[in-house]
């Protein structure tokens, strides 16, 4: 698990994140319990963590800028598209939805980044993630440059637990899903911590037993029906689900490393690449405004709807490739 220094991916991140990414699409269709636990224990929180893993370290103000903007376009913008297009859809496809529906729609979805049921807003549904991820991110990458780390974890911790009460107490929730930011930003810096950790040749000699503790507290967690759920501000016991997040997520980690070699694992790599289309690809596939209620057994919706999802990712990366040769000639 020891990072190159080159710019070359790492096969067993893509591979872990290609594992997520299907998890998430079967999991909105999951009604098992047991199942369900399982991959919300993780699933959302591996992203962010392989995020801080995989990023170099922001020392500059500089260069905090340069990455604001870039994430900006390519993650916050892409979120608001996004939300306007199932607006779009919505217009298109539903009987009753009409335009002061969707101007509504996306006004609120826009404001608030996620799904509220509570004043009847759906409209935004993955896209949470993007929102949480541009200012995680922005957040991380700002501490980087004023703090160390120890402290920088101690001050994401002490936000993650204020935002929990706030949540919990009060039912309140703030604007572009700023009290998720917080813990989306804590799995970040626990990834950057862990690039430094993986590296010591203390976890090699010692790798075995922590890989057996984070199993046996994964398994009891998962036991005890305790999983969190990041979307809807679900974190049962606080830092119990943000330790059995991080356990889910080394354990994925370590199957997608044992398993790089293999070649049935191409597809799962590909996919692990192109996350961010999946993403859209499944917030479109109008599977919610018009072809899921043809299907009333869950297991075949979520197979249904994965391999919609991937065949329309399958189409999509041809696209782009017939438009990059066209662009070459």
């Amino acid at each position: 698990m020891i990072v190159s220094k080159s710019r070359k991916r790492l096969e067993w991140v893509d591979i872990a994140k290609g594992i997520a990414i299907i998890l998430m699409v079967v999991g909105h269709e999951v009604i098992n319990p047991d199942i369900r636990a399982v991959i919300f224990s993780f699933h959302m929180p591996l992203f962010f963590i392989l995020s801080g893993y995989t990023s170099s370290r922001v020392n500059s103000w500089q260069k905090l800028g340069c990455k604001a903007k870039k994430s900006f376009t390519h993650v916050w913008l892409l979120a608001v598209l996004m939300v306007i297009l199932l607006g779009i859809e919505n217009v298109l496809f539903l009987k009753d939805f009409n335009f002061v529906n969707f101007y509504q729609s996306i006004l609120k979805g826009l404001f608030w980044g996620s799904n509220i049921p509570q004043i009847n807003l759906m409209s935004v549904g993955v896209m949470w993630f993007l929102f949480v991820f541009f200012w995680a991110k922005l957040l991380f990458d700002m501490l980087q440059v004023m703090l160390p780390d120890v402290i920088i974890g101690i001050v994401l911790l002490l936000a993650s637990g204020i935002s929990y009460l706030f949540c919990n107490g009060f039912r309140a929730f703030l604007p572009q899903v700023l009290d998720i930011v917080p813990f989306a930003a804590l799995f970040m810096w626990i990834g950057a911590i862990a690039k430094k950790t993986l590296v010591a040749e203390k976890f090699d000699k010692y790798s075995k037993t922590i890989l057996g503790l984070a199993l046996i507290y994964w398994l009891g967690c998962l036991l005890g029906h305790l999983y969190i759920e990041m979307s809807l501000r679900h974190y049962p016991l606080f830092i119990v689900s943000i330790i059995e997040a991080v356990a889910g997520t080394l354990l994925v980690c370590l199957l997608s490393k044992k398993i790089s070699a293999a070649r049935w694992t191409n597809g799962l790599r590909i996919i692990g690449q192109h996350t961010l289309a999946v993403m859209c690809i499944h917030h479109l596939d109008l599977y919610w405004i018009n072809w899921g209620s043809l299907i009333h057994y869950w297991p075949l919706s979520a197979l249904a709807r994965l391999v919609t999802d991937v065949a329309l990712l399958v189409c999509w990366l041809l696209l782009m490739k017939t438009m990059h040769k066209l662009r070459a000639l």
